[in-house]
């Protein structure tokens, strides 16, 4: 006779973001890799997201986009970025996401590298770097507001790498500072240091993976109630 079905876990954790939170070639040993390498290679199951729901026990979701940003894309390249993306289920911008039901405690987001990590050319919309990091900033404070009114009682965690000279951490340190001025008190911002970036592509690997969410963990587990008790 066949099986119940497992109980749906309690906890529950939403991960947003890009290739660092797709876990984007995190198992391979050599930054050198094929595109098929890439996708033989890349394991979410093994990247943050699998980690953390692991640690606390939790159902999670991954909304990840390689590539994508906040308001610019990797090399200014033209696609939704993702908050664009994210109210729908398909890419056609047309097939909105059913969340009925979903109301995850943490929500981990992760965006800015794709922002930042490659030099403005001179057809895009922001002329200097300063004009690319107010949009940013004010897109991101939307996002997380946005996401706040669908999820009233989420504990959000905004983590950024040191990557760009430190200009990713930066202005999510700035991100966090304008949304705690809004009033916002159910937050953390988690820089995250002293990876080795040894997977595909110099992304982070597992081993990487394993140091971002600790520093994630010990943001959630220094706030009291975030699960609920």
């Amino acid at each position: 006779m066949p099986l119940p079905a497992p109980a749906t876990p309690r906890r529950a954790i939403e991960f947003i973001g890009d290739s660092h939170t797709v876990g984007y070639g995190n198992t391979s040993t050599s930054r050198d890799c094929s595109e098929q390498q890439v996708w033989e290679t890349t394991d979410t199951s093994q990247g943050i997201a699998g980690q953390l729901s692991r640690r606390y026990g939790t159902a999670y979701r991954v909304n990840a986009i390689s590539g994508r940003g906040i308001v610019r894309n990797y090399g200014g390249f033209a696609a939704p970025t993702v908050p664009d993306a994210y109210p729908y289920a398909l890419f056609d911008g047309k097939t909105p996401a059913d969340d009925a039901g979903w109301q995850p405690q943490v929500i981990v987001i992760a965006l800015g590298t794709n922002d930042f990590t490659t030099p403005l050319k001179p057809d895009e919309r922001w002329k200097t770097r300063d004009a690319l990091h107010a949009d940013y900033e004010a897109r991101y404070v939307r996002f997380v507001q946005d996401l706040r009114r669908r999820n009233p009682r989420a504990f959000f965690v905004l983590w950024a790498t040191d990557l760009a000279e430190g200009e990713i951490a930066r202005e999510v340190g700035k991100v966090g500072d304008r949304l705690r001025a809004s009033g916002e008190t159910r937050l953390a911002v988690v820089p995250v240091t002293g990876l080795s970036f040894g997977g595909c592509h110099f992304h982070p690997n597992v081993a990487d993976d394993a140091k971002i969410a600790d520093a994630i963990g010990k943001a959630i587990d220094g706030r009291k109630g975030v699960w609920g008790r």
